[in-house]
């Protein structure tokens, strides 16, 4: 596939179909992509069969081709080497001619004769390219050359010539990947090209010399030591072609050749490996050494904070992770910190000591959330050093002693300018696992936009930032697209508990999709926090696609290991509470369950509308009266705050799924069918799969009914004394009523149950009675 050429492409076409007699020259430098443009081309107007192109064209042997490689004859005959241009001399009479018959009426498609890789045009090839498309052309061809460059200027105007150019980015990252088995980082793709100068044959020769983890970014690569053999053959005519003056320049220049890319490099040297070529040329000469690369101290300090700024986490052995403790350097240890919360990583395979070593002074603080803290008050630096403290206390221990306190810290940092983004993301996480999605959601606006300058660090962890956001929202189609953003610049960011936990949860609920796997790989090296809420967000995702019980031993391990996932207590606790009364009995929720809900929720943690509805659907999810309609009527019609196309979907799966399970088939089924609707039209039908699974099981067990909820109280009341034996004229007297009046009801209750008579009635109860008649 050709990417990145359409202008290209549509100007060839336009020329293969066209009437004008002239000649096409498809010029740029070798690995550039002029054949396969050329041969895309000729396909699209459907000229694979009637195309020829002509190979080794300036030499001695010359042959024809289909465009498939699968017929070939030679043309060496009319092809006469001149002795002393050593270029060759055609009778283009008879070239055109044995071309003619070889090919015949192969195919309905325009004749085109494209000769490739003639070298550099000189005025002798120049001379018999011009004659050999006259010839053409008196035969119904069209001619098409590809060459390298041209020594002559200006060329005839009987020749256009098409020059193909770098690629941009996206074309290049194309190619690449099209080409490529492992994934390519996006500085590693800019990287590139910027080293190819877009070309794409010396871009892929470049990736093929790096490792998989150099590739992705967890490895650090600035450029090449040497030039391939593909950029030797591109290079090759530019590189006799410079004088002493230029070459000399070209080896001097700075290449941008240390652990970050310097843009100045970039903006100076046009084509960087031709530069490389300069300083081996210098120094085979002996005019000069080869400039050799620059050495990297991973332990060094400079050298730990540019590996945790472009998270190159592979490059982080033990010697190195040992630096933040042998140099207590203030920017280090607060960018050990943020990477290891962005992360989740504990790094406990690395000997190189705690995060914050001693000595480091109490200012490294200011560096976690400032990229210059001397714009910072001395407010605002007190509440982020004992934000810091609150979040490694709760990494630690999963204690939060002042919920109230870090809320007040954080909204004073929020405001302040120049926020270092990993900072940034580190108060979004705590502003949602406080239930204040809304003072999170400004927080990102006010750091939106373009990030110059930024680290992949901070890009990254704003991205993530953004994802927890979403998936609090229930905005699984952000979700999914903030994390694979973040997944771009760094694929190693796939495999860290954070996005596989959002991502598995987005994909429940935007395609019904159930988790493949639970298990983390290197389980020891993330945090008791991230294993929670990894835990959590699959829970969510179990409970979406109908897996009850699976997603309440999901969310039972979620909360034992992190008391405040970013999601919050009462969304995450609302799940966990939905996933109990999905999978057990009426009346059995089991006491480990309850036990986890029994940490009160203060209200600062439901302001929300969101929250405040998930609130609602918890205490109507609990309400223990025997009658939930009244508890979720409220909620469902009249929350605190309006809530979103999200919330109420699950105030509706919850209320179906509650009523369906205690006998209240015609209800339940009439707020799953309301949910449905729902779901499709705000994009999360991966509900749909939960919803069928539920209704299915619950046929499968008889759960689909009898529709005991549905019974008022007065014919409850009617029902217990009926089936505990009582006549009609005990039941009356018991309730005050007449016998005709008994028995009304009785039939209506009947009709309700779906049973014909009083022995059915005592049938059903008998194998599947509701909670209040076992109660009573």
């Amino acid at each position: 596939m050709v990417h990145g050429r359409d202008r290209e492409l549509r100007v060839i076409a336009h020329f293969a179909t066209d009437l004008d007699p002239t000649v096409l020259v498809v010029r740029g430098l070798s690995g550039i992509g002029k054949t396969a443009t050329v041969l895309q081309a000729l396909r699209q107007v459907g000229a694979g069969s009637s195309a020829v192109r002509v190979v080794r064209p300036c030499s001695s042997r010359p042959s024809a081709h289909d465009l498939d490689n699968n017929r070939r004859i030679d043309l060496s005959t009319w092809s006469i080497q001149d002795s002393e241009s050593h270029d060759p001399e055609f009778d283009a009479t008879g070239f055109m001619r044995a071309v003619s018959v070889w090919a015949g009426d192969s195919g309905p498609g325009p004749r085109v004769l494209f000769v490739d890789d003639v070298g550099v045009l000189t005025p002798e090839r120049a001379r018999w390219l011009q004659h050999l498309a006259d010839e053409a052309y008196g035969q119904d061809w069209r001619v098409i050359a590809a060459v390298r460059s041209s020594t002559v200027e200006p060329l005839s105007d009987d020749v256009e010539v098409l020059e193909l150019g770098p690629l941009d980015r996206m074309s290049l990252r194309r190619v690449l990947d099209t080409e490529l088995s492992a994934p390519v980082a996006a500085d590693v793709v800019e990287r590139l090209r910027w080293w190819s100068a877009g070309n794409p044959r010396l871009a892929l020769e470049l990736a093929g010399a790096l490792s998989a983890a150099e590739l992705c970014g967890d490895v650090a690569w600035t450029g090449p030591d040497d030039v391939g053999s593909a950029a030797r053959r591109a290079y090759r005519t530019l590189l006799a072609g410079l004088d002493p003056a230029t070459t000399a320049a070209l080896a001097d220049a700075p290449l941008g050749r240390t652990s970050v890319v310097r843009r100045d490099g970039r903006a100076t040297v046009r084509h960087p490996l031709l530069a490389l070529l300069c300083r081996e040329a210098r120094g085979a000469d002996g005019t000069g050494r080869e400039a050799q690369p620059l050495d990297r101290d991973v332990t060094a300090p400079g050298a730990v904070v540019n590996i945790l700024d472009g998270l190159h986490l592979d490059e982080l052995p033990a010697r190195a992770w040992a630096a933040v403790a042998a140099a207590p350097d203030p920017r280090l240890a607060a960018r050990a910190v943020g990477v290891s919360l962005l992360a989740g990583r504990t790094w406990r395979d690395h000997a190189g000591g705690p995060l914050v070593p001693d000595g480091v002074g109490a200012d490294w603080t200011d560096h976690l959330w400032w990229r210059d803290p001397a714009g910072a008050g001395e407010a605002a630096r007190a509440a982020g050093a004992r934000v810091a403290e609150t979040l490694l206390c709760l990494e630690d221990t999963g204690d939060l002693a002042d919920p109230g306190a870090l809320r007040a810290d954080l909204r004073l940092i929020g405001p302040t300018p120049g926020q270092d983004w990993v900072g940034v993301g580190l108060q979004v996480r705590g502003l949602l696992m406080l239930g204040d999605v809304v003072s999170a959601r400004d927080l990102l606006a006010d750091h939106s936009g373009t990030a110059p300058g930024r680290t992949v660090a901070e890009i990254v962890a704003r991205d993530l930032a953004a994802a927890r956001v979403a998936a609090f929202d229930g905005r699984a189609a952000d979700v999914r697209a903030h994390l694979a953003h973040a997944a771009e610049l760094r694929p190693a960011v796939d495999g860290w508990l954070p996005a596989r936990g959002m991502r598995a949860a987005a994909d429940a609920v935007v395609d019904g999709t159930v988790p493949a796997s639970t298990m983390p790989a290197q389980a020891g090296t993330w945090s008791a926090r991230v294993l929670g809420e990894y835990a959590a967000d699959l829970g969510a995702a179990h409970l979406v696609a109908g897996q009850a019980e699976g997603a309440a031993a999901l969310l039972t391990i979620a909360l034992e290991h992190c008391a405040w996932p970013y999601r919050g207590r009462v969304q995450v606790r609302c799940d966990l509470v939905e996933a109990v009364l999905a999978s057990t009995s009426p009346g059995k929720v089991g006491p480990r369950a309850q036990r986890l809900l029994d940490p009160p929720l203060v209200p600062g943690e439901r302001s929300a509308p969101d929250v405040a509805a998930a609130y609602s659907r918890l205490c109507a999810l609990l309400a223990d009266d025997g009658a939930p309609s009244a508890a979720f009527e409220a909620a469902l019609h009249a929350p605190p705050a309006p809530m979103s196309p999200w919330q109420r979907a699950r105030m509706l799966v919850a209320y179906g799924r509650y009523a369906v399970t205690r006998g209240s088939r015609a209800t339940g089924e009439a707020m799953l069918d309301e949910a449905r609707t729902l779901v499709r039209l705000a994009g999360m039908a991966g509900w749909l799969r939960g919803i069928d699974v539920f209704l299915a099981e619950a046929a499968a067990s008889g759960g689909t009914g009898p529709e005991w909820e549905v019974l008022g109280g007065h014919e409850r009341e009617m029902v217990r004394l009926a089936v505990h034996g009582a006549t009609n004229s005990q039941i009356a007297q018991a309730t005050f009523v007449s016998e005709r009046t008994v028995v009304n009801r009785l039939r209506r209750a009947y009709a309700t149950l779906g049973i014909r008579d009083r022995r059915d009635l005592v049938r059903l109860a008998e194998t599947r009675p509701p909670a209040w008649l076992a109660g009573g």
